[in-house]
């Protein structure tokens, strides 16, 4: 292992020193696998998943959606019909 060695915000450090005690760890192993777990999801390259893995025997019924067309799905606020009684 490297030594390193690094400054933090006051409140950063408290937030890691409760969560130490919590699980009955060092602080310096909720750093150390801080820092691991942001090497897995950011520094480090891989492959973009372009296609969705289905079962043996099964195809998808139908193109996949853009990645913009599900956002705008996600996003989007639902409209409740005029004479819904459930409208405002």
């Amino acid at each position: 292992m490297k030594t390193i060695s690094v400054s933090v915000s006051i409140g950063d450090y408290d937030a890691f020193k409760r969560a130490a005690k919590r699980k009955g760890r060092p602080v310096a192993q909720l750093i150390r696998d801080a820092m691991a777990f942001y090497r897995e999801e950011k520094l480090e390259d891989r492959e973009e998943l372009t296609d969705l893995p289905t079962f043996p025997g099964h195809q998808n019924t139908g193109p996949l959606p853009a990645r913009w067309e599900t956002w705008g799905e996600i996003l989007e606020k639902p409209t409740l019909p005029a004479d819904d009684p459930g409208r405002p």
